[in-house]
Parts: C-alpha cells; sequence; structure tokens
C-alpha cells in the first residue's frame, strides 16, 4: 500500500517554488491549453471558453475556469466526467455516493461546497450542463466522457449566469459538432481486468447546409472489487452510448443543432470495503447489533468465518477490494435526452433558444454490512423526468462598450424513488426487546418548477478598464409525495404531502483592468445559492419530514491572467473569501438522518494554474488550490432526534487543504514523419474527511496518484497507438463512506486500482 509521502513533499514544495520565482503570492486559476505541434512555434494554443455564456479567449475571461480541450483530455486518461478534478484545483469529484451502492451516483464538491447526499430530494451544490443543458440529477452524474470537445470547470458561486445549484461552481461539458466534410474516427481499447472498448463517430455532409454526427462507444471491464462467497465481481463496467446530432444551417443568420443520446449499463454494484463491526474506542455501537446476534442471527443458519453464529469481527477482510456480502449487486443505468438549440443572428444582437427533455431510470443497490446476514441493505430504483427551456438574447451596444446577456429560464422536473431499507431484519415484538427493526418500504415522488430571469452587462470605462453587473431572479417550487412504511408490520411512518417555494436573488459585480495585452486583473463579488426542500428520509415518523431552506454562498475573488515570454508561459492567480449561510448539514447516521440549516462558515483560498512550452517538444503544466474551510456558527437540527454530529473544530465534508497536480509532456518528430508523445501526470489531495462526522475511519490521509501515456502517431496522422496507465503506485484509497453507529457498523468504497491499457485508432 504504497504511500510515496517523501515523492509527494518534493513535488508541492517544488511547484509552490515555481509560483514563488514567478512572483505569485496567490494561487491561480487556469489554463490548461494545448501547444500546438507543428514545429514552427512554442507559444501556447488559445482556449475558447463559454464561462459567461458567450464564447471568449480564456484569458479575457475574469472567471475561475479550468478548460481541457478534447486532445488534452485524452493525453490525460480522462475516460469520465468525474476524473477532470485530478487536472484542476479545489474540486472533489467522486462516484459511488455513500449509503448508494452506484458507481454512476456523483458527488461534487468545489471550494468545500457540494452536495455529498445522492438522493432525489437533495439538490446538487455543483451545476452539470452539457451543450447548454442542465443536467438536474446527481443519480447517473459520472458521465463517460467521449466525443467531448472540451471540459470547463467554473470555480465559485455562478448562480446569475447559470442559476440554482451552482453554489460551489459549475462544470460544462461541450460535445463535439458536426462537420461539414466526411470524415470520423475509431478506437479500440484492451487493458487491465479484460477490458475491452470501441468507440467512434463519424461526420456526415447531408447537403451544403445540413450535417449529421453519429458517435458511440461500448465499454466492458470486469470488476476491481469480489465478493468471496459468491464469486460476483463488484465495480465493473458494462456501457453503451449512443449520440446523434445534427446541424442545419438554415439561413446565414439562422443555425438549428439537434441532438440525441442514451446511454444504457447494466453493471454490478459500487465495491464496498466493511471497516469496522460493532464497538471500538471512539465508536460505541447501539443495541441493534447485539440484540441480532442474541435474538435472530443463531436461527439463520448462517455461519460466520471463524465459525460463529454471529455477525462479527471475523467478516472484516484485509483487502479493501473484497468482501463476504451476498445482498442486491446491481447498477444499472438509462439516461436519455434531446435538445434543441437555435442560434440566430439578428445583426446588433442575437437570439439563443435551448429547449430539452431528459430522463432517467436508475436501479441501484448496496450491502451495507457486507455479510451474509440482513441487517443493513438498501435498494432503489429511481425514475426521473425534467424539461428545460431558456431564452437569450445577447449583443454589444454604445459602440460595443457595453457587451450584454440577458435571458429567461424555465425548467420542470418529476422524480420517483421507489426501494427499501432492510434494517436488523427480525427484530419484533415476541421476538426480542426494543428497539425492533426500524426496516422500511419507502416511495418519495418530488415535482419541482423553477423560473428565473437574468441579466448581465460588463462595461468599458476606459480603453483598460470595464466594470461587469448582473442578477438573476428565480423561484423555485417544490411538491413532495411521501409514502413510507415499516416492513415488519406494514405501519405507516409517513403518508403525505408537502409544499415549498422559495425565492432566491443572485447579483454580481465585479471590475477588470487590462494592464498589458496579456495581463488582466479582475475583482468581483458573487453569489450563489441551492436550493431548499424537505427532508425525505424518516424512518420513525411524519415529524422528521421537516423543511429545510436554501443556503447562500456571497464570494469575493481577485485573481490575475497572464501570458509572458510571447505566450510560451501562461500563469493564472486567485484568491477568494466565501461567506458561506444556512448551510444544509446532511447526516446520514441510520437511524439518524435528516437535513437541516444548521450551520454557517467560511471559507478562504488561492489557486495557481501554470502552463509552460519551453519549446516545440516540451510542455509542463502545474495547479495547485490551498483552501482553509470552517465553520463559524454551529445550530441544531429541526426535529427532535436530529441531532447534530458537529461541532466548531469539525472539517468540511470533501474540502481537502491541498489539491494540486502536475504535468510533464515530451513530443518529438521522427525521421520517418511520424510522431512520439510521452506524458507523466501527478495529482495530490490533503486529507479528505469523507462524512460529515469526520469519522477517523472514514478519513483519507493523503495521497497521490500518477499517469503516464506514450503515444505514436503515423506520418499521415490517420493511425495512433498508445499505451497508457493509471494509478501507477497502487495507491488505496477511500471515495466515499459511512458510519452508523445505530448499527455498530463502518463501510468504505474505494477508488480504482492501478490498471494499464492499449489503444489503437484510425481516422477517416
Amino acid at each position: 500500500m504504497p504511500r510515496i509521502g517523501n515523492v509527494s513533499g518534493r513535488l508541492r514544495a517544488g511547484g509552490l517554488m515555481v509560483c514563488a520565482v514567478a512572483g505569485v503570492q496567490a494561487t491561480a486559476t487556469p489554463a490548461l491549453a494545448q501547444a500546438t505541434n507543428t514545429g514552427e512555434t512554442a507559444q501556447i494554443e488559445e482556449v475558447v471558453v463559454t464561462a459567461r455564456r458567450r464564447e471568449e479567449r480564456l484569458q479575457d475571461t475574469p472567471v475561475a475556469v479550468t478548460a481541457l480541450g478534447g486532445e488534452a483530455l485524452q493525453s490525460r486518461g480522462v475516460e469520465s466526467v468525474d476524473q477532470i478534478a485530478k487536472f484542476a484545483p479545489s474540486i472533489r469529484f467522486d462516484g459511488a455516493a455513500a449509503l448508494s451502492g452506484g458507481n454512476y451516483n456523483a458527488t461534487v464538491f468545489i471550494r468545500g461546497v457540494g452536495q455529498n447526499d445522492f438522493a432525489i430530494f437533495s439538490d446538487p451544490g455543483v451545476g452539470v450542463y452539457v451543450d447548454g443543458v442542465y443536467y438536474a440529477r446527481s443519480i447517473g452524474g459520472t458521465l463517460d466522457a467521449f466525443d467531448v470537445s472540451r471540459i470547463e470547470v467554473l470555480r465559485g458561486p455562478q448562480g446569475t449566469l447559470f442559476g440554482k445549484n451552482t453554489i460551489g461552481g459549475a462544470v460544462i461539458i461541450t460535445t463535439d459538432q458536426p462537420k461539414d466534410t466526411f470524415g470520423g474516427k475509431i478506437e479500440g481499447v484492451i487493458g487491465s481486468l479484460d477490458r475491452r472498448d470501441v468507440k467512434g463517430h463519424v461526420d456526415i455532409p447531408l447537403s451544403d447546409k445540413v450535417s449529421a454526427r453519429l458517435s458511440a462507444a461500448r465499454l466492458t471491464r470486469d470488476g476491481y472489487g469480489k465478493r468471496l462467497l459468491t464469486g460476483d465481481d463488484l465495480g465493473d463496467r458494462n456501457a453503451t452510448a449512443a449520440r446523434a446530432q445534427l446541424r442545419w444551417q438554415a439561413s446565414e443568420a439562422v443555425t438549428v443543432n439537434l441532438s440525441a443520446d442514451y446511454t444504457r449499463a447494466r453493471e454490478h454494484s459500487a465495491p464496498q470495503k466493511l471497516l469496522v463491526i460493532g464497538s471500538v474506542p471512539g465508536f460505541v455501537a447501539g443495541p441493534f447489533i447485539p440484540n441480532f446476534n442474541t435474538y435472530v442471527a443463531p436461527g439463520l443458519g448462517i455461519t460466520a468465518p471463524n465459525g460463529s453464529k454471529t455477525l462479527n469481527t471475523s467478516f472484516l477482510t484485509n483487502d479493501p477490494y473484497t468482501t463476504y456480502g451476498t445482498g442486491p449487486n446491481i447498477n444499472d443505468l438509462d439516461l436519455w435526452g434531446t435538445s434543441a438549440t437555435v442560434d440566430w443572428d439578428l445583426g446588433a444582437v442575437s437570439f439563443k433558444s435551448i429547449s430539452a427533455v431528459r430522463g432517467l431510470k436508475a436501479t441501484f443497490a448496496r450491502d451495507g454490512d457486507n455479510t451474509p446476514f440482513t441487517f443493513r441493505e438498501t435498494f432503489n430504483h429511481d425514475v426521473q423526468a425534467q424539461y428545460s427551456q431558456e431564452f437569450q438574447l445577447s449583443g454589444e451596444s454604445f459602440d460595443n462598450r457595453l457587451t450584454w446577456v440577458t435571458g429567461v429560464y424555465a425548467f420542470r422536473e418529476r422524480g420517483t424513488d421507489s426501494g427499501f431499507a432492510k434494517l436488523a431484519l427480525g427484530l419484533a415484538p415476541g421476538a426480542s426487546p426494543p428497539p425492533y427493526s426500524p426496516s422500511a418500504a419507502v416511495y418519495t415522488k418530488v415535482t419541482s418548477t423553477t423560473y428565473a430571469a437574468f441579466a448581465q452587462g460588463s462595461l468599458t470605462l476606459t480603453d483598460r478598464l470595464s466594470a461587469t453587473l448582473g442578477a438573476r431572479y428565480n423561484r423555485d417550487e417544490k411538491d413532495y409525495v411521501l409514502d413510507h412504511r415499516r416492513i415488519r408490520d406494514g405501519v405507516v411512518i409517513a403518508l403525505l404531502s408537502r409544499s415549498g417555494s422559495w425565492n432566491s436573488f443572485t447579483p454580481k459585480v465585479g471590475l477588470e483592468f487590462k494592464a498589458t495585452p496579456d495581463i488582466l486583473l479582475y475583482g468581483s463579488i458573487g453569489k450563489g445559492f441551492k436550493s431548499g426542500g424537505f427532508n425525505a428520509r424518516p424512518l420513525n415518523d411524519a415529524s422528521e419530514v421537516t423543511e429545510y431552506q436554501p443556503e447562500t454562498l456571497v464570494t469575493y475573488e481577485a485573481g490575475a491572467k497572464t501570458a509572458w515570454l510571447d505566450r510560451r508561459l501562461i500563469l493564472n492567480v486567485a484568491g477568494y473569501f466565501s461567506d458561506y449561510q444556512d448551510i444544509q448539514v446532511t447526516v446520514n447516521q441510520t437511524p439518524r438522518n435528516f437535513v437541516a440549516n444548521a450551520a454557517a462558515g467560511e471559507v478562504k483560498g488561492v489557486e495557481v494554474e501554470l502552463q509552460a512550452r519551453p519549446t516545440t517538444n516540451w510542455s509542463f503544466n502545474f495547479g495547485g488550490g490551498y483552501m482553509d474551510a470552517k465553520y463559524t456558527e454551529v445550530g441544531n437540527g429541526l426535529a427532535a432526534g436530529q441531532v447534530l454530529p458537529i461541532t466548531l473544530a469539525t472539517h468540511f465534508v470533501k474540502a481537502p487543504k491541498w489539491t494540486l497536480n502536475g504535468g510533464v509532456e515530451y513530443g518529438r518528430e521522427l525521421p520517418n514523419g511520424g510522431r512520439v508523445t510521452a506524458r507523466v501526470d501527478w495529482s495530490h489531495y490533503s486529507t479528505v474527511y469523507n462524512d460529515v462526522a469526520n469519522d477517523p475511519d472514514l478519513t483519507q490521509p493523503a495521497y497521490d496518484l500518477f499517469g503516464a501515456r506514450l503515444a505514436y502517431a503515423s506520418p499521415d496522422q490517420l493511425w495512433q497507438v498508445a499505451l497508457f496507465g493509471s494509478n501507477l503506485s497502487d495507491e488505496r484509497y477511500k471515495v466515499s463512506g459511512n458510519a452508523s453507529s445505530g448499527f455498530g457498523l463502518k463501510e468504505a468504497s474505494y477508488g480504482r486500482p492501478r490498471e494499464w491499457g492499449l489503444s489503437l485508432s484510425r481516422k477517416f
């Protein structure tokens, strides 16, 4: 279990020395642009982003953004959207959300703000957008990154231009669009765990005004976890994805883009590792486990590895990827959507319409006790559909001194969760003393409606100074229907409806100063929010279905975007302070499960990203984020029994103090005209607290990840073969976990082990 602590320390110190030499005292925002490989210039190529709802150079954008293009994503081995977190500061993007068992269920945090819960009634704190369309659910949020043109990570609240649930930031994904010439690419990949991937795309011009693009991927891989008693694997890949796009140039002024996509996955649950059974120092187990072992377990005919008929510590394994679990083992996902985007150039004004319909169906489960006993198991079947419509007007006014965008947005969502939580089955009146099994069969329906209007403009005050002012008004309406019943006797836990509405106003102001053509200095104040709702995990009675209000974040940020040495060096820096109010504290410590606005806090930090291309062959990049997040107030729960497991000394969830990354790439043209490219990447995270209570067994100490890729492209650039590897040091690191003192159990999911792959691709 390599820790590589000394290597990590040297790399971190070296990276920060680079920043010091450059005169940086606040650490910065990103610019991971790709450099040209023509051999004629060593300049770093320009990157275009859409962080302000219009296309502009990243170096002209006064927002903390990391942008990676398609080739950069491939060279870094980014196969799914969550892996972007290894190459951007101040972000955690993990799958296998705690309590879910679903590999696709995302937990995303930027600058210490996000959402650690996957439930249908919980909203994310970081917005995910694909081609301008908002993806409302964290279920299915760990998307496959195939046929992607660019991924942008926007850090800090984006409440003005993007709206609700972007309180931490946003991840913007832009797919490749149809080309007006015939061509395409096909790629095959083999690798460890019997990996077999095939993916490709083709551009088909249908006329001089209409072109189409078809892309598809088939992804298979054995699981990296194993059930010892059944031989089943966990964490496998078995997915098919397809996308069809049509671009119609209706006139010189009007362009219509249509898109439809579908993803189908039929996989096993995420690997789970049992960490603790029963009481240990600092963790006192409740009465469920001793009563279960006394009154229920001996009569079930199940024998533990030590020969006992009880649920005991002999079920703990020495391998983070093995388990004695035998419960439900499923992780199915159907994800689909269609969209229509119309761009109309009206001369002085441009009009854009984005219409979208999306849906998902997901079935996932976990064996939370990781034994043959039915002591703690969950099963979820979720169905969701959403409809969104956005209209935008944008343009330039006052002799092009004012650049502006305004619009309206409407969103409607319906989602249901059907399933069960089987908890200490068998504990019942007549069979055992109390407490009895709180097992529940649940049905939850949430209907959400959002209306918003927004506007933002940047006014040039002098040749070098400009000011930005924007605001958004948002109204959320939610209706909840709950039918939760106890499994052991059918008694109603909660049979009710709840409705709520919340209004939010999220302004932004900023100043930008162009010190030189290559140096932009900026300062801004922005606000974001995460929508309110109702706690929909009652286990005792309806009084637990309490309302929580929106949480808000106001961020004060200052930064610089700079280019040096004829654009051979790009250095971007940013510092920020965030005032975090009405924090929605999510507690999942069964049988305590609730959400409450029970804290306030502040987050401050610095970020830096540097890219250098000293020659046409060599390129380097470094990124670093330092974050100090702390609670300033801690309140109470909203109902009896809602006891907060936090104090002012508790650390934020998934808010490591340090997030660092670095990369080195060398490319050389061979005598035959072919090109060989070698790349090595490193990512470092300091201590990560995976649960709200900072349980020490769920806390992940500082760790490092290494990846490498060696590629050869043929002289005509049509063929490419690449050998690559990830997690080369075979680091064992936790990505999620849960502790329940009531049931005397702790469990965790670990990240993927060391893997290798070999790819062969052909363009045509």
